[in-house]
């Protein structure tokens, strides 16, 4: 978890950037994505700050800079912001050390926690419409 150099949020703190690593299906070098915060979106998009299109879901693999991705891990502090269905009040979650996933699964600190992410396995009975990773670096409200 890194300060950008330079930015601050409204409020004159820093805003601290998450590091998203994606593995690919080949066994190649992770592919490393950097923003503010992710959102995991139901039609199988990962978009990041000013709705920018990071990563897109596809026969369940992400697609990013041309390559294929099995799954994806991200080092914290990390909340999550889930929200169940479309016209529901988001849950949080965490913060967590490390997220990560496993066939589409969500993991925080190796503990499963029965949440697909959302556009990674249609089909399933995800309950989880929408998926937030956010920094809890900095964050005021943890004690």
């Amino acid at each position: 978890m890194v300060a950008a150099a330079g930015t601050t949020g409204a409020e004159g703190y820093p805003r601290y950037m998450l590091r998203l690593n994606f593995r690919s299906i080949k066994g190649d070098a992770p592919t490393l994505t950097v923003a503010t915060f992710f959102r995991f979106l139901a039609d199988g998009t990962l978009r990041g700050p000013e709705n920018y299109l990071v990563a897109r879901c596809v026969d369940g693999c992400w697609q990013l800079s041309g390559r294929m991705h099995r799954e994806l891990d991200c080092e914290g502090p990390v909340k999550l912001r889930c929200s169940m269905g479309a016209n529901d009040a988001p849950v949080m979650l965490g913060p967590f050390a490390h997220v990560r996933t496993a066939a589409g699964m969500l993991y925080g600190d190796d503990s499963c926690l029965n949440i697909f992410v959302p556009g990674r396995n249609p089909g399933t009975s995800a309950a989880c419409h929408e998926l937030t990773l956010l920094s809890a670096a900095g964050d005021r409200t943890l004690g």
